[in-house]
């Protein structure tokens, strides 16, 4: 590290390309050519320039907006004789010549834009910045900047994007321009100043010392934009700062969260990763490395993209997983729990006994051959034993046992773990230790079948199929269970129906945009519709509006067509019920149902 830092040093020392000749260029009277400045966008051009060259040595011309080339010849004018263009008219500076009024910056009469362009100083050089943000015609452009280098014999230096105006240059540069330089990024200079405005002291100097690694990460990362290295450590600053003491004090931690951290966050503000590539990185490379070994044609995933340039991160690196990561690089979302505990999670701060079986399997690549013996054994005995309950956890025990037949450490094919799988979960249904499901168990299901706890399910594409099985006959044996407790439940909302309009509705629809106990879960075809209109038939009259709109509330979203499926016939009972009660009714009873089913209960789409 020490020699590498020495080499950046004496590198950093070096003057510039850029320097040498801009330094050699101001120095000549009558150049007969331009300098055309190139470099990606955010390269720092603007500010390398202003750097090397003094203040009263240049005029700085942005061609951003310029959609005339008067325009032009009055801001060069302008910024040449500040004191005349400043004055409303400039008939005595053209001897009486009758010139009329000068309007600096816009469009100016035709005498007084010829004089304009024949009123030049050449003892400064003229900077033209923003090339490609100019509206006006590149030829009509180049004309301007020849009228200044060859008829006032003034030294001009462009700068432009090089991306934007190859193509279009490249035919007509040489005419203009007799020298192009392509710049890359100071990046060590404008680190210093990044780092300079760090608030928090403790965490400058942290971003400070690991310097050379930030900088050789970018490097990696071909982005060659400050302003993307700022965002990046920007990014990076926000996360040190949330760190607990005992992270900080892990120095080797720091340096690895730090690359790993700002490799993904150049990436996706450099538009190359996005959410879906943050997911199961490990996995993704790996499978896609087994691709290459096998000589298939696949296209590589972006995040193995990614994981060629940078040779000294581990883009699929563990430390924050895929939850955490997602939440700061994608959401903004910089949570210090969510953080703490990821990173909690990691061989840095935590021993592997300390943590779950399944998790540390997966360190493998991290632990001692016995430690990840004692592992698998402790996966095998966990399975023997139905101890894991959790269907997230459950999960990743399956995948793994999968896995463990795979390496050669478990006995069994891929189709008697299928069925063994499936076995584990009877046996836990049939003990009543299955865990139903919970509110908005749709909306997260998919997301359940990739991952839990922030970790993707280690699944290889050889048993990929036997996992989805038996994924899926998790789920089932759940909606199983969740039915075993409809009976029970359905009775505590019948009496809720005839005491507690309110309540009710609370439970079974959704309330200010939330879940609630029951309103995605088909409970209410365990009541018999006959009974349920009886309750509702005898309950409070300030009941009855709280009923009927809970009910539209549960279903105004289609969910008669997806989670409430099996409900459509039983609204559908309710409602005849109802109609046959306000038949037999007479008076405000006959009233009260005739307004339930008209103003609330016919808006149920059916």
């Amino acid at each position: 590290m020490n020699d590498h830092k020495t080499a950046l040093d004496n590198e950093l020392k070096k003057p510039s390309h850029l320097k040498v000749y801009l330094d050699y260029y101001k120095t000549l009277t009558n150049p007969g050519y331009g300098v055309l400045v190139t470099g990606d966008w955010g390269s720092g051009k603007t500010r390398q320039v202003k750097d090397i060259l003094k203040t009263d040595e240049f005029h700085y011309i942005s061609l951003f907006g310029a959609q005339t080339t008067e325009e032009i010849y009055s801001s060069v004018y302008a910024k040449m004789f500040p004191l005349q263009s400043a004055a409303k008219n400039i008939a005595s500076s053209s001897n009486g010549a009758g010139a009329g009024s000068i309007n600096i910056g816009g469009l100016v009469s035709g005498v007084a834009n010829a004089f304009i362009r024949e009123q030049v100083k050449n003892d400064k050089i003229i900077v033209f910045d923003d090339l490609e943000r100019s509206r006006i015609e590149t030829n009509d452009l180049l004309g301007v900047f020849n009228k200044y280098i060859e008829h006032h014999q003034c030294r001009v230096i462009v700068l432009a994007h090089d991306k934007k105006i190859t193509e279009t240059l490249k035919d007509i540069k040489e005419k203009v321009f007799g020298q192009t330089i392509s710049i890359t990024p100071q990046t060590s200079e404008a680190f210093d100043e990044f780092a300079s405005k760090i608030k928090s002291s403790d965490t400058a100097a942290t971003i400070k010392k690991i310097k050379s690694v930030i900088l050789d990460v970018f490097t990696q990362s071909e982005t060659y934009s400050l302003r993307i290295l700022k965002h990046s450590l920007d990014d990076l600053t926000r996360l040190l700062e949330l760190l607990g003491p005992t992270h900080k004090e892990n120095e080797k931690a720091i340096t690895e969260l730090s690359g790993f951290f700002l490799a993904l966050s150049l990436e996706v503000r450099s538009g190359r990763l996005y959410e879906s590539d943050l997911t199961d990185r490990e996995d993704t490379i790996s499978k896609h490395q087994r691709a290459v070994s096998r000589n298939t044609s696949e296209k590589p995933p972006p995040i193995y993209t990614a994981s060629e340039k940078y040779k000294d991160v581990d883009m699929g690196n563990r430390i924050l997983n895929d939850e955490t990561l997602i939440n700061l690089l994608i959401k903004g979302i910089y949570s210090e729990k969510s953080i703490h505990e990821s990173l909690d999670q990691s061989l840095y701060f935590t021993k592997a006994a300390d943590l779950p079986a399944w998790l540390v399997f997966m360190k493998f690549d991290e632990l001692s051959e016995a430690e990840s013996s004692d592992a698998a054994a402790k996966l095998i005995q966990q399975f023997d034993a139905r101890e894991i309950e959790i269907p997230g956890e459950i999960r990743h025990l399956f995948s793994l046992r999968f896995l463990l037949s795979e390496m050669g450490l478990l006995p069994r094919s891929f189709d008697q773990i299928e069925v063994d799988c499936k076995k584990y979960m009877d046996d836990l249904l049939s003990s009543s230790k299955v865990e139903p499901f919970k509110v908005n168990y749709s909306l997260f299901e998919d997301i359940m079948r990739d991952s839990f706890d922030g970790f993707g399910y280690w699944v290889e594409e050889s048993y990929k199929q036997h996992f989805t099985r038996v994924s899926d006959y998790i789920r089932e044996t759940q909606d199983r269970a969740t039915k075993q407790h409809y009976p029970e439940a359905a009775k505590s909302l019948l009496k809720l129906v005839s005491s507690d309009g309110i309540t009710f509705a609370e439970k079974i629809s959704y309330k200010n945009g939330e879940f609630s106990e029951y309103s995605d879960i088909d409970i209410l075809s365990s009541i018999d519709p006959s009974d349920f209109v009886q309750e509702w038939m005898g309950s409070p009259a300030n009941n009855w509006i709280h009923i009927s709109k809970g009910l539209v509330k549960r279903y105004s979203s289609g969910q008669l067509s997806s989670t409430l499926a099996s409900e459509r016939n039983w609204i559908k009972e309710v409602i005849n019920l109802l109609n046959g009660e306000e038949k037999k009714s007479k008076g405000i009873i006959k009233k009260r149902i005739s307004r339930a089913l008209s103003l609330n209960l016919s808006s149920i789409s059916l």
